[in-house]
């Protein structure tokens, strides 16, 4: 028995070795908050699609809107 039949001969369930993005499969720079399980290159192409919206675009908004003293509900 060999190192190569040895070495990854069990399959991994915990550790950043077992998660990967589930768009492309990459596992480097997975983002695990709120369940999302996708790399950061994929959530940045897909993050209008899912919801998100920029915290400085909310910034900009709330400053727009209290200058012309419209009332804003978020």
């Amino acid at each position: 028995m060999g190192h190569s039949n040895v070495w990854n001969s069990h399959p991994k369930n915990y550790g950043p070795g077992s998660r990967t993005c589930r768009v492309c499969g990459n596992p480097h720079g997975i983002i695990r908050k709120y369940g999302l399980m996708c790399c950061r290159q994929c959530f940045r192409s897909n993050a209008k699609e899912i919801g998100f919206i920029k915290v400085f675009f909310l910034y900009f908004l709330r400053i727009y809107f209290s200058i012309f003293h419209i009332v804003l509900l978020f």
